[in-house]
């Protein structure tokens, strides 16, 4: 993909590389993230995770399970082929393996 203003070559922006953007907007969302899982942390929260593969778990996969296991009125429903998790997350973890595009 090109740019569309300097029709250099275009990259997603993803976690992998000196190139990710985190600048302003970036902490300002992380906070208002922050600060939602702060305010729901005793309430009862279904987590939807949507083809969140092993690229860059650390950025959903595995941050999602430790939530999981640090909040017990908490589930988490994954939708992949590929639904492992490397804790025992008991009731409160669903694995849907069907083609998410089927499924929904």
């Amino acid at each position: 993909m090109k740019c569309p203003i300097c029709k250099e070559n275009m990259d997603m922006n993803l976690r992998k590389d000196a190139y990710f953007v985190q600048d302003e907007n970036w902490y300002k969302q992380n906070k208002r993230y922050s600060e939602f899982l702060d305010r729901n942390k005793n309430k009862n929260v279904l987590l939807l995770e949507f083809g969140v593969g092993f690229n860059t778990p650390g950025i959903i996969r595995f941050p999602f399970e430790q939530m999981i296991l640090e909040n017990k009125n908490w589930t988490l429903v994954r939708f992949n082929k590929d639904t492992r998790s490397f804790y025992n997350l008991e009731d409160r973890f669903i694995e849907i393996k069907d083609d998410i595009n089927n499924f929904l």
